[in-house]
């Protein structure tokens, strides 16, 4: 089978077409919000400590607080319970948004925000539940599997390619805007971004809820799961510390890029920073598309092991680079390992978790990525104000993939020692002529 004909052949599966495009409709303000309200909390407050802190309140909150939408959906049905978290975090970020442009203070501004985290929906989590069930076992759609995680990765890279784009076209209208509301272009189109994206993620996720796939996924009979719930699968923890070393590196590397464009080029650097990390984005989606048209023999935890060794060698060559051209056609490069390791990961995960469990597992994943991002920024951002600098940064993103790297290789963690069984068989039974 082509690469051409698994991804046609994946969109002809029943509900297919509205998880793709409804997953990124659904998710589109994940690229937006992030930026747009540190743009919006500084205007309003003028510190840029300030919205860093209201952004950490929501990452922090949804980190903590994820596992819990996704036990609850693996309980009563994503169908049920996301429309519900979706119409809430969006009504959170209106009254988040509220605050902000009345100038309240800083504090309650934090807890708004740390209420919108609480209440993001697992709209990811459930995504890949929804790809484990359409591509399970006796479904005749085993063989295309991987190329769904690899096509859900990579639509996801997109969301934070198209939704910074998103941004700067809502601020080539501030203008209109703040003469039409009497506000500040500063402040009207940060604003008008965010109102965007609540209406992305409170209407794309009920849509979403009421096509038939959610609906497959069906409340598990039997008693409530309960303290640790798929944490006690064999080797999900080894998974998920993988995944952390990742997350951490993932942190990291945007404020050692921001680093290096600062010391490369001056006053220039926000706009270089911005094109470098969209370059590396780019790079992952493309090979993410790539991966997922193929069909790969390899152990996945061996495909996973060579993914993230290749992604420490990609940082340390960062270190290298000696301008902003070169970094960007070496993160363009080195961005390509992303999006397949991503997919690895995810297919890895829907082995080990307990079909149960499944929506709660892929949060786990969530809480993982954005604990370890956020402790990723801040180590970095102490290392590259040091003697360092960027290149300390990169080194210091290499150190954390090369540590997953290894942690994945060593025998027993991931797979049995010697006897190769179902949660490392390869992804896909068939060829790629």
């Amino acid at each position: 089978m082509t690469g051409g004909a698994r991804y046609a052949r994946l969109w002809r599966v029943p509900g297919a077409p509205l998880l793709l495009v409804g997953g990124v409709v659904a998710r589109l303000g994940q690229g937006v919000t992030v930026l747009a309200w540190i743009l919006l909390v500084r205007e309003t407050t003028g510190s840029f400590a300030d919205a860093a802190l209201v952004g950490a309140s929501v990452s922090l909150a949804t980190a903590v607080t994820a596992p819990i939408g996704g036990r609850l959906a693996d309980r009563f049905g994503a169908h049920r319970v996301l429309p519900l978290y979706g119409a809430a975090y969006a009504t959170a970020q209106l009254l988040l948004l509220a605050a902000t442009l009345t100038r309240q203070p800083v504090p309650l501004l934090c807890v708004l925000a740390a209420l919108s985290g609480a209440v993001f929906p697992a709209i990811s989590p459930a995504l890949r539940a929804a790809w484990t069930v359409l591509t399970g076992e006796g479904t005749g759609r085993e063989d295309v599997r991987s190329t769904a995680m690899a096509a859900e990765s990579t639509l996801f890279e997109l969301v934070f390619v198209v939704g910074p784009l998103l941004l700067s076209a809502a601020m080539l209208v501030a203008d209109p805007l703040a003469a039409l509301t009497g506000s500040r272009s500063g402040i009207a189109g940060p604003a008008a971004a965010i109102v965007l994206a609540a209406a992305c993620a409170g209407g794309g996720t009920a849509v979403l809820a009421r096509g038939r796939t959610l609906r497959q996924l069906r409340p598990h009979a039997g008693s409530p799961t309960r303290g640790l719930g798929p944490l006690r699968s064999p080797r999900m923890p080894a998974l998920l510390l993988c995944a952390a070393g990742v997350a951490f590196s993932f942190g990291a590397s945007p404020v050692a890029v921001a680093a290096f464009a600062t010391e490369h080029d001056g006053d220039r650097a926000e706009a270089v920073t911005g094109v470098l990390i969209a370059v590396w984005s780019l790079g992952s989606a493309a090979a993410g598309l790539w991966y997922g048209a193929r069909t790969w023999q390899t152990p996945l935890t061996r495909q996973l092991t060579w993914l993230l060794a290749g992604l420490s060698v990609g940082y340390a060559a960062w270190a290298l680079s000696p301008n902003s051209t070169v970094l960007g056609g070496v993160l363009l490069l080195s961005g390509a390992v992303i999006a397949p390791a991503m997919t690895v990961q995810a297919v890895l995960m829907a082995r080990i978790a307990p079909a149960s469990m499944l929506t709660e597992a892929y949060t786990w994943l969530t809480t993982v990525n954005l604990s370890l991002a956020a402790l990723g920024s801040a180590v970095t951002g102490a290392i590259v104000d040091g003697p360092a600098g960027a290149a300390g940064g990169f080194l210091a993103c290499a150190a954390a993939a090369a540590a997953a790297a290894v942690l994945a290789a060593w025998p027993g963690v991931l797979a049995p020692r010697r006897v190769r069984d179902a949660v490392d068989r390869p992804a896909d039974p068939v060829q790629v002529p």
